[in-house]
């Protein structure tokens, strides 16, 4: 892993996880010493994360974009609208075996009430739906979505009530995937972004 990807991720992975909050101001010398790296592969860094949105320049100071009522109502419109054009390339090559495992996973993170271990296998299962071979345009797209969207992981309220509806949810896409129904496959998924997105509007306030 190179410098640059090494202070990508770190400081990616803070913003996701809202633990440095919109509005917060990123100082090249305040990361150089937290992540221990020069202030070039910082700099490099930062212009990766406002390429997808995740942070903006005012002046010379970098700030983490805020996420706005509008900003979740439209990711969550392009989300749903890539999530169900890639599921009608990838649906038939999707292997059983891969979906069967994800029900086992998703019930065992279940079973421990572990956050992170749900967190993994939602990625893993929409991610399946999303890796379409020879579309390079389209995974740049997802790129840009897929990292606002992560951000909106950590806005909701863990419950395992939750976590448990959810789960439904994903069966259902999981089921239609497997019989190779993309009509009703996709019926689930925009139900389930729908439901999400619903979530994530209600505790959007975490992030203030």
């Amino acid at each position: 892993m190179s410098l640059k990807e090494q202070a990508y991720d770190y400081i990616k992975d803070k913003i996701i996880k809202n633990e440095f909050l919109p509005g917060t101001g990123l100082s090249e010398n305040s990361l150089t010493a937290e992540i221990g790296v020069s202030r070039t592969p910082i700099r490099e860094a930062l212009v990766s994360l406002m390429g997808e949105g995740l942070v903006k320049k005012v002046g010379r100071l970098y700030l983490v974009t805020s996420l706005t009522r509008a900003d979740v109502q439209e990711i969550y419109e392009l989300r749903t609208l890539l999530e169900t054009y890639a599921l009608q390339k990838t649906i038939n090559s999707i292997p059983d075996e891969e979906l069967n495992q994800l029900i086992v996973d998703f019930e065992q993170a279940y079973q421990d009430e572990n956050w992170d271990e749900y967190l993994k296998v939602d990625i893993h299962l929409h991610r399946l739906i999303t890796h379409v071979a020879n579309y390079p345009i389209l995974a740049q797209f997802q790129q840009i979505i897929r990292s606002q969207v992560d951000r909106t992981r950590y806005i909701n309220v863990n419950s395992k009530t939750r976590m448990a509806r959810s789960i439904v949810e994903h069966k259902e896409i999981i089921k239609w995937i497997k019989e190779r129904n993309y009509a009703e496959a996709k019926k689930a998924l925009e139900y389930h972004l729908q439901q999400v997105y619903q979530e994530v509007k209600l505790n959007l306030n975490n992030l203030r």
